[in-house]
């Protein structure tokens, strides 16, 4: 099923490369994986880290909707696919909309930008690992995350490190439920 996700988005990709005339790095494709923790995202900082035994990997594509300050900050849509293992087996798909700061002093040694995306979540199935932290949860739910990402000057690639989280919003959604997932993978412009 996992490879079917991707196959669809990977084949997306080629045909929106062949259909439309893009500028270079209008979009983006990150692969990330990470391992879901059993903490509140405020106290789930390493090297403190309680994890549960669930693990992701996300294949997620991007576009840029708009550059702002001379391209410092760009607005993004991401819409992603993921697929759970471990004590959780679960689908989920998430749409986010992402403000991503691009212009760092250090830009010339090390690209960089920070990103926070932020939209809906919804899991196939009720998550089991977020019932077992919180006692119940909710398909729908709040989804938000945190991304830095890091890659040579000039090339289209980058090392991501993401937070990657599942929200209540503050009980906006939900009652209870939600999970953090620290997450590190690879992004790469095109």
């Amino acid at each position: 099923m996992f490879l079917s996700i991707v196959r669809v988005v990977l084949g997306t990709c080629l045909l929106l490369g062949m259909t439309v005339s893009v500028r270079a790095q209008d979009y983006a494709l990150t692969v990330y994986g990470g391992r879901v923790t059993e903490d509140p995202w405020f106290e789930s900082l390493p090297p403190n880290v309680n994890f549960a035994d669930a693990y992701i990997l996300v294949g997620a594509l991007a576009w840029t909707m708009k550059r702002l300050y001379d391209g410092a900050l760009t607005l993004e849509i991401e819409g992603q696919a993921a697929k759970y293992s471990g004590d959780q087996e679960n689908l989920e798909f998430n749409l986010a909309v992402v403000g991503r700061w691009h212009k760092f002093s250090w830009d010339e040694t090390v690209d960089t930008s920070l990103a926070f995306g932020l939209g809906p979540s919804w899991a196939a199935e009720e998550p089991e690992v977020e019932v077992m932290i919180k006692g119940t949860t909710e398909q729908l739910l709040a989804y938000w995350f945190i991304e830095m990402a890091l890659g040579p000057p000039d090339t289209d690639w980058a090392v991501v490190f993401r937070l990657h989280h599942r929200s209540k919003a503050f009980g906006l959604v939900a009652e209870e439920g939600g999970s953090n997932t620290w997450a590190a993978g690879l992004k790469f412009l095109f």
